[in-house]
């Protein structure tokens, strides 16, 4: 009787024991599996996290899929407002459109708290070489009329731009922003310097004040370094400014004040649009702008400002100027045009309007798995005869056509051809181009371009 006790005892322990085993085994697999879907859910935060800091823009495909797509940028920036607008995702700062930077800022100011501190950089680097005819250039700044060298021939391999990128969220309603930018030539300087007021989560008006690009145009119609000659005669550079601006539903528009000399304001206004149905996208942007003097404009300048007894430049007359711009995508397609003119005429502009425009075309196929753009575009200006503008070779040198040289230097037909695609990452952007430029006088100049764009 003892040893049939003693033998079930025995069995009930083994099962218990068994039981108990069995137990720890389900609790111990049970929290392995609670641990790998939390490390999971760590790596995708990770990965999203990595990727809003580091993915540039993209859009869906027809199956809803996120897809990179390469958009068109000139000297790193997304030329078109419809392609900074329709598209999802954060865009590297770099990349943002100089014109839009403010709103783009804004757009992207949510995805990081209200006392983040982000900071960016961009680098870009070209290669060229350049052939033509003899032009006399101007090597300094426009105004100054200091004499260059001959520009005709030569090739280089450039630093053209290094700057570097810092935005606060101040709290929920107040963002900062502060660029460093320079060149192998050039010491960093500040480039822009702005507080924004406003958060558009909340209400779609906000506030700026500092010094950024005043937010006028798209320009678009250049290359991946060659400015279309709409931007290079028309484009408002960065000048101490304020402004009001409204954006919801595709629709940006602005109000910007600034100032002409000390005793002389300025203000511009402009709108842009853009939206989307289903594989057609499309954009428009107008602008105008009471006087280019005091935007920091080169161009204009010379024609606006007077020198007096003591050598002093002051703004005397009055050029506003006004801009059209359109776009059409459909699928990896797209067509855009642009126009700019003045509003008042002059000597320097054979007494008559002084104006510019481009039409372009470009397609945007995958190739060995990335998007890759081709784009191609004609610039036409008339009555800008003796307007300076900038030569496409020697990039970091600037140089500039000089109007004292002769009767018609400017440029007034520009071919730009281009190719433009990711390599390595997608935030390293390779860039080919072609620029031919003819002048009034018949002189002509091509310039070939690799240029490396890189977003960090």
């Amino acid at each position: 009787m003892l040893k049939k006790i003693s033998l079930a005892v025995l069995a009930t322990a083994v099962s218990a024991s068994a039981f108990a085993a069995d137990n720890a085994d389900n609790s111990i697999q049970a929290q392995i599996t609670q641990l790998k879907q939390e490390i999971a859910a760590l790596k995708a935060n990770q990965n999203e996290a990595q990727g809003k800091k580091a993915q540039p823009a993209y859009q869906k495909d027809t199956n809803g899929d996120e897809q990179n797509v390469t958009v068109p940028t000139n000297q790193g920036q997304i030329q078109n407002f419809l392609f900074s607008d329709i598209h999802d995702g954060v865009v590297p700062m770099g990349m943002l459109s100089s014109s839009q930077f403010a709103l783009g800022l804004l757009k992207q100011r949510n995805i990081y708290k209200d006392e983040a501190l982000v900071f960016g950089g961009y680098l870009e680097a070209d290669a060229q070489t350049w052939h033509g005819s003899s032009i006399n250039t101007l090597k300094s700044d426009v105004v100054d009329n200091i004499s260059g060298p001959v520009y005709q021939s030569g090739k280089g391999i450039y630093i053209t731009t290094a700057t570097l990128y810092t935005a606060a969220n101040l709290g929920h309603y107040v963002t900062a922003e502060l660029s460093l930018s320079g060149n192998q030539n050039d010491n960093p300087s500040v480039s822009d310097a702005l507080v924004m007021f406003g958060n558009l989560a909340d209400f779609p008006v906000y506030a700026t004040i500092g010094k950024n690009r005043i937010p006028l145009g798209s320009f678009a119609g250049g290359g991946p370094w060659t400015g279309s000659l709409t931007q290079m005669l028309f484009r408002p550079s960065r000048v101490a400014n304020a402004s009001v601006a409204y954006y919801g539903q595709g629709l940006s528009t602005n109000v910007t004040l600034f100032q002409t000399n000390d005793h002389t304001s300025d203000f511009s206004y402009a709108a842009f649009y853009a939206g989307e149905s289903g594989k057609w996208a499309y954009g428009v942007n107008g602008g105008y702008i009471y006087n280019v003097s005091g935007s920091g404009n080169n161009t204009f300048n010379a024609l606006t400002q007077t020198e007096d007894s003591n050598d002093n430049r002051t703004a005397t007359n009055r050029i506003g100027a006004v801009n059209f711009e359109g776009s059409l995508n459909y699928d990896i397609y797209g067509v855009g045009a642009g126009w700019a003119q003045t509003t008042n005429k002059s000597s320097a502009t054979n007494n008559g309007l002084a104006g510019a425009w481009y039409v372009t075309a470009g397609v945007s196929p995958e190739i060995y798995g990335r998007s890759t753009n081709f784009s191609l575009s004609y610039n036409g200006a008339y009555n800008t005869n003796d307007l300076p503008i900038t030569l496409s070779g020697s990039s970091v040198n600037s140089y500039t056509t000089d109007p004292n040289s002769g009767v018609g230097t400017g440029v007034n037909k520009m071919v730009i051809a281009s190719v433009q695609r990711p390599f390595f990452t997608e935030n390293v952007l390779l860039g080919l181009e072609y620029a031919y430029m003819h002048m009034y006088n018949n002189q002509h100049t091509n310039a070939y371009t690799l240029d490396v764009s890189v977003y960090f």
